[in-house]
């Protein structure tokens, strides 16, 4: 089976029921940002293998329910154990460093991107006497079972660190009459400032919500995942509000 470090900072685990070899593939990436990735799987062996706990394999599994899968993973674990490769409870892997994929560049990716049209929400956190937001297009719908959604925020952000502090936000979908609203959200610095001027108003949870947004949408933020350079906020759906509106829509970058 392999275990795999890919350039984003996820781990993924393939093959998981070859039983018969173990590796660590690494996307190419900064030799300081693998080590610390790998500080998180087990402990490095100079720059050709790892040992890994074997927990680790289990847990990135989907197998790990399995009773075959299980008693099959054992078996390659007591197999390696034969070989000196299981120390301290931890199984030796082979690193192997993944080719270079073939890149495209930021510029490109944002020039293809610009062309995904997407609604404009306004993020919110806080309380009406000390708000803080920004406007965001990347909001995703993640399931309908529970409710939840995700917000990427840039970790440079300056609502990040209160997002993350408050563990709450209100997503609210702008229409297009709300187009004065985005120089204040973009320009004015963080805080009440953002806020002056709009029908803002206390939502069900007490977070800033647009009492004329298409939807106002209170979420408690149940997990916050690291990609590149953004935070995924996910966002478990705790009060909704839905009004008809024309939409706000981001593309090329503009608004429409």
């Amino acid at each position: 089976m392999q275990l795999g470090i890919t350039d984003l900072g996820v781990f993924e685990l393939s093959d998981p029921w070859e039983f018969t070899r173990l590796e660590l593939v690494v996307d190419p990436m900064e030799p300081d940002r693998f080590r610390h990735l790998a500080a998180r799987l087990g402990d490095l062996e100079g720059d050709e293998h790892i040992w890994l706990a074997p927990g680790v394999l289990k847990f990135l599994s989907h197998e790990a329910s399995n009773p075959d899968w299980v008693a099959g993973f054992d078996a390659m674990i007591a197999r390696a154990a034969e070989f000196g490769w299981v120390k301290d409870g931890k199984v030796r892997a082979h690193i192997v460093r993944g080719a270079p994929p073939a890149r495209v560049t930021s510029d490109q990716f944002r020039d293809a991107m610009r062309r995904l049209a997407a609604s404009v929400c306004a993020v919110t956190t806080g309380t009406m006497k000390d708000p803080a937001g920004m406007v965001a297009s990347s909001v995703v719908s993640i399931c309908a079972e529970p409710p939840a959604l995700g917000v990427f925020v840039h970790k440079t952000s300056s609502s990040l660190p209160r997002l993350v502090e408050e563990g709450r936000f209100a997503v609210n979908i702008l229409a297009k009459q709300h187009a004065d609203l985005l120089p204040q959200f973009t320009k004015a610095p963080q805080g009440s400032a953002r806020f002056e001027g709009t029908d803002w108003t206390p939502g069900p949870m007490g977070l800033p919500t647009l009492a004329s947004a298409l939807a106002s949408i209170e979420c408690r933020i149940a997990t916050t995942i690291t990609l590149g350079t953004h935070l995924l906020l996910v966002g478990r759906v705790q009060t909704t509000h839905t009004q008809d509106a024309e939409p706000m829509v981001y593309f090329d970058a503009g608004v429409l």
